[in-house]
């Protein structure tokens, strides 16, 4: 915290007699910070990113391919302060602000994905190379996109060409994290085993985009392999129990902890028709493969597959108000797939079908209006439930939603909205939410309160598995909805140099559904815990030190605890980001260096176990401590003629490897170099064809 005042302190001092709106430097700095942007995800009507009154973060495609980032995790971690993810047994786990998945809602154009594990997405489908801009919302937006968020929305807008043609190709390789069979032999009958266990870090993507006027067409493919590794401890796990003053060592693990490889294909369209300046009509559709590769030699290897398809119908009922009906289903199966013979079961499906009407207006002075319909039907197909056959899970949702948009003053905007779910278990819900902007450049002020709500999934409901025999999970069909006043305040300060917030936060939670371990960690049972409190301060600072050379720092400091003071988040509570950046430009080049870190502080939770007192076995939480670490990673990014670019990078640069390996430490394989190379050919098409007419 003290480095964050000491910037701003320094910065404002430096800036106090700048002028924003005079300075030549202006327009160069508000590229960096992105505030000249328009979002959608806030508010569900286009507006700029400076004048909306939700707190949202926006990073976009070029700042994307300048950092070097090729998987959403990385990038969601070197960007966005308090928000890390963990490799956990079955699969990635994500964390913003003391919140998990289930309170963390994933979007793509506006769309919810179907697929989750753990309440976690299969994050490898989000495809980096086809992304417009990522938009993040912190804090609870059940009134806007109903359940499950609570804890804020992640929405990824896609590509849309706006050239004639856009034709890109490009590649990445990286380092490989593992070298695990060196030479399989084609005789054995684990060859097709160890060969994909060591598949290349290897991406390859191709994008056209059609322009053609009335017609658009974006059409994106893109190929991803990765080695599967193998981690070992080097230290042992000390418990404390504190309500019997008791502390135990516990013997080293010399068992590995294994990360899965796999490789991946995500092949995307959207095709959209403008009949006139009232009509247009989009559609799209998804098809994606993922195959992972554990270490597990039993001849199979899991399989996932994904198709979604959607429509949507924008009219324009007058220059003031549009309508629009959209229709999209997404449907993710999982298999187990054989090596050896031709093949695969279904495990796993999850289906989501979601309508929707939304209906929006300016007739009214100074206001827009928004409200919508919505429905939104999940089904399950699996066998983790009680017969331990494959079976289907239901429910459904509907919802109608109202949203005011109040432009009292240029310098005062107010947004005020409910949202009334029914849920065919639960019955009816309210979710209020009211935005308050005040600005008095180069000051602004932004106010927010939301309640939000979330059903009980249907895992968290009906689920009964045994996991391998080394754990089960139990669901209780007894959970009630949990539900949270989300309040924040945020000042923003901007100039030609700086630009710096700071932003506190609460959370407050009744009836929150948590797993919780038991039977010397061989059992999770789902039920609600009463009260949780989560609260935090956010500062961010981004300077420009001089032309081209920028520094951004953010820090997050997270207060959790439980009414009974028992401390479950594994949330780190002090967490950070801090990038210096340098670019420069000449004719027909331009780079871009990037020097990015992570900083996840120490943390402290209790754990629910067992342990032996005279005798006797008893359950009781233990204090379980990770220490802080930092990641940081490096990219260096040419241009040419604004139609290649070259990156060679570092992740991980310093090495960093935890000791110990569990699902809330670091699970990095260590430094890895990476390079990549994307070619704009239709940028290349022209740069031959002057050089034709010059000869």
């Amino acid at each position: 915290m003290f480095f964050i005042v000491s910037l701003i302190i320094g910065s404002v001092s430096v800036n106090a007699q700048v002028n924003p709106v005079d300075s030549a430097n202006y327009d160069d700095f508000m590229d960096i910070i992105n505030l000249d942007e328009v979002v959608v995800t806030s508010t569900r009507t286009e507006k700029k990113l400076m004048n909306t009154p939700v707190i949202t973060q926006v990073i976009t495609a070029k700042q994307i391919e300048n950092r070097g980032f090729a998987d959403i995790k990385n990038l969601l971690m070197q960007e966005v302060p308090g928000l890390s993810f963990q490799e956990v047994g079955f699969g990635t786990s994500i964390n913003m602000q003391g919140l998990d998945a289930k309170h963390i809602l994933f979007l793509i154009d506006g769309e919810r994905i179907a697929g989750e594990t753990g309440n976690n997405i299969d994050y490898s489908r989000l495809n980096l190379y086809n992304v417009d801009r990522i938009e993040i919302v912190k804090g609870a937006a059940s009134a806007i996109y109903g359940s499950q968020a609570m804890g804020g929305v992640v929405n990824i807008i896609t590509k849309n060409a706006r050239k004639k043609v856009e034709l890109n190709i490009g590649g990445r390789y990286g380092e490989r994290n593992q070298r695990n069979y060196p030479n399989p032999s084609k005789e054995s009958n684990q060859y097709k085993f160890q060969r994909n266990t060591d598949k290349p870090n290897l991406n390859g993507n191709i994008s056209l985009g059609l322009n053609l006027g009335k017609l658009k067409s974006q059409t994106d493919v893109l190929y991803k392999s990765f080695d599967g590794y193998q981690l070992y401890d080097t230290d042992s796990i000390t418990k404390y129990y504190p309500e019997l003053d008791t502390t135990v060592i516990m013997n080293r693990v010399t068992t590995p902890s294994s990360i899965s490889g796999y490789d991946d294909i995500n092949i995307s369209q959207k095709l959209s028709y403008t009949f006139n300046n009232r009509l247009k009509i989009s559609l799209r559709g998804s098809y994606y493969e993922l195959n992972k590769y554990d270490f597990t030699q039993n001849n199979k290897f899991e399989n996932n597959v994904d198709f979604s398809y959607g429509a949507q119908l924008d009219y324009a009922i007058n220059p003031a108000s549009n309508l629009i009906f959209s229709y999209f289903s997404d449907n993710y199966e999982r298999f187990d797939k054989y090596e050896l013979i031709d093949g695969k079961d279904l495990s796993y499906k999850n289906n989501l079908i979601q309508p929707k009407i939304l209906f929006s207006t300016t007739a009214l002075r100074n206001q827009t209006l928004t409200t919508g319909i919505e429905f939104l039907q999940e089904s399950l197909y699996g066998d983790k439930f009680e017969s331990s056959q494959l079976e289907e899970k239901k429910q459904w949702n509907a919802t109608a939603f109202v949203q005011d948009d109040w432009q009292i003053k240029e310098d005062l905007n107010l947004i005020g909205g409910i949202r009334v779910d029914y849920h065919e278990k639960y019955g009816w819900n309210a979710s209020p939410k009211l935005s308050l902007l005040y600005r008095l450049f180069p000051f602004t002020m932004r106010l927010n309160y939301a309640s939000g709500f979330r059903s009980p999934s249907l895992k968290e409901l009906y689920m009964d598995w045994d996991h391998l025999g080394m754990f089960w999970i139990y669901g209780n069909e007894n959970l009630k909805p949990e539900k949270n006043h989300y309040l924040s305040l945020s000042g923003e300060y901007v100039s030609s140099r700086l630009y710096a917030t700071l932003t506190a936060y609460g959370n407050k939670f009744t009836d929150k559904i948590e797993g919780i371990w038991s039977n010397n960690q061989t059992e999770l049972r789902y039920t609600n815990i009463g009260k949780t409190t989560l609260a935090g301060i956010e500062a961010t600072a981004r300077v420009k030190i001089v032309q081209g050379l920028f520094l951004n720092g953010m820090l997050n400091y997270l207060y959790s605890e439980n009414e009974d003071g028992v401390r479950l988040t594994t949330a780190s509570p002090l967490s950070g980001n801090m990038r210096l950046e340098y670019g420069f430009s000449k004719k027909n080049y331009n780079a871009n260096f990037n020097l990015s870190g992570s900083f996840i502080g120490e943390k402290d939770y209790h754990v629910a176990d067992e342990i032996e007192v005279n005798g006797v076995t008893r359950e009781a939480f233990y204090e379980a401590h990770v220490p802080a670490y930092s990641m940081w990673n490096f990219a260096f990014t040419q241009n040419f003629y604004d139609a290649v670019r070259l990156t060679v990078g570092v992740d991980n640069l310093f090495d960093y490897k935890a000791s110990i390996i569990n699902f809330n430490t670091s699970t990095s394989p260590g430094r890895k170099f990476y390079v990549t190379m994307n070619l704009r050919v239709d940028e290349l098409v022209n740069i031959f064809d002057i050089h034709k007419l010059i000869r």
